[in-house]
């Protein structure tokens, strides 16, 4: 989903901290936080953080933790000046660090004797969401359950997780109606795009063809009209970059894309097409 909204003419921040899969560690990652040496894990000659995604490491622990703080405080100004927070709940499962005597997002690989398996309840999302709602009353929150499958909890286990995260997103979208949106990403998957054909290999992630689906649904809800036209204007744009001529067509295709990106020049609707005048660019350098 983020991806498909950076690919249009809108300031997105997509998962600064990278991946995150539970409510709470989800929100931690949305609010100001002292991070300490001490909470650092040690991966070989790399430092990770518990909080963050296994794609942030350093060697050094006073850069490392400067840099992460540095994330925290971008995403945190990018969250006050944006206009709306779409986020994905994954699991209700997470592991509790018996060292820090904390919830962690990340295991990195560490002994698994260091941690407990908990799993969250509706109630304590709810209360950790309302406190952020109340400290953010401007913050408009578009919330999804992913449909994907936690199948290493086990499939009846998986099916109670997805549960609470349902029941949670509907109690907050009712009680905060001006501030929360729930899309049903979970149920377009579940129910409209549920035979296996619109699942990959694994039969647990969807295919490319099923998240072009529910992002067109997307769309449908929550874009207004004059965007959802620049979205298909753009998505023939990005369909005509991805096609791979001949080496005796790319006279023809750098012309073809040549013409499309002084169209975009010429438009005077005010729109910033500078990041997708920079792919056309890059296109035809590559056809040069």
């Amino acid at each position: 989903m983020g991806q498909r909204l950076a690919a249009l003419p809108l300031e997105v921040s997509n998962q600064a901290l990278g991946t995150l899969f539970h409510p709470l560690s989800i929100l931690r990652g949305l609010q100001p936080q002292q991070l300490t040496r001490e909470e650092l894990y040690q991966q070989g000659p790399h430092y990770v953080h518990p909080d963050f995604h296994s794609q942030f490491m350093g060697e050094n622990p006073s850069d490392f933790l400067a840099q992460l703080n540095e994330l925290k405080a971008k995403a945190i100004a990018f969250l006050a000046s944006s206009q709306f927070l779409v986020i994905t709940w994954g699991t209700a499962f997470y592991y509790e660090d018996q060292v820090l005597g904390r919830a962690i997002a990340n295991c990195h690989k560490q002994p698994s004797s260091r941690f407990i398996k908990k799993q969250s309840t509706v109630d304590e999302i709810c209360a950790g969401y309302e406190v952020f709602l109340h400290e953010n009353p401007r913050t408009q929150i578009i919330l999804t359950v992913s449909p994907v499958r936690h199948t290493k909890d086990g499939i009846p286990e998986n099916a109670v997780s997805k549960a609470i995260l349902r029941i949670a997103a509907e109690q907050l979208a009712k009680k905060f109606p001006d501030q929360i949106t729930y899309f049903p990403a979970f149920e377009l998957m579940m129910d409209e795009l549920r035979d296996y054909r619109f699942y990959q290999a694994d039969l647990i992630h969807p295919t490319e063809q099923a998240i072009q689906y529910i992002f067109e649904r997307f769309k449908q809800a929550h874009f207004e009209d004059e965007l959802i036209d620049i979205a298909k204007k753009w998505q023939e744009i990005y369909l005509t970059m991805q096609h791979r001529p001949h080496p005796l067509q790319f006279p023809q295709h750098r012309e073809i894309l040549q013409r499309l990106r002084k169209e975009i020049e010429l438009d005077q609707s005010g729109i910033d097409s500078s990041r997708l005048i920079t792919k056309i660019d890059q296109q035809i350098l590559a056809l040069s």
